[in-house]
């Protein structure tokens, strides 16, 4: 079971993509942030503690990458869903290696989206019921 209304941040500077987004994961009952500004973003995770992110790799100030780096340096364990428009093996295997959840590339069908941030949220759920036991 998903948690009710769960908090998702969308970071991406592409503005047509990130309302998309946001639309499609509002019309499914989450509780959206958007944020097109790396730094900024950062300060929102640290404030809005959300149970997800969707993570651009390509914006201005810092990469999506750093963005995880610094997630990783200050010990936040948010899932990361990233989903970019331009990926590399090697993007790949150090993306996962620094816990990113799911990588879709970009253009992404919606149902896609969706069936992934339904799996990460469940996944989440499922270690937080398994680590207070």
């Amino acid at each position: 079971m998903i948690k009710d209304k769960a908090k998702i941040i969308v970071v991406d500077d592409d503005y047509s993509f990130r309302k998309a987004v946001a639309r499609i994961l509002v019309a499914n009952k989450y509780r959206v942030l958007e944020q097109s500004h790396s730094i900024r973003a950062i300060n929102s995770i640290i404030k809005e503690k959300p149970d997800l992110i969707l993570l651009d790799l390509c914006m201005p100030e810092a990469d999506g990458i750093e963005i995880i780096q610094t997630m990783n340096r200050m010990k936040i364990e948010i899932p990361v869903l990233v989903i970019s428009g331009n990926l590399n093996r090697v993007d790949v295997r150090l993306l996962k290696n620094r816990g990113a959840r799911h990588i879709l590339l970009k253009p992404i069908h919606m149902n896609e989206l969706l069936t992934k941030v339904k799996e990460t949220l469940e996944s989440e759920i499922s270690q937080d019921n398994y680590q207070s036991t």
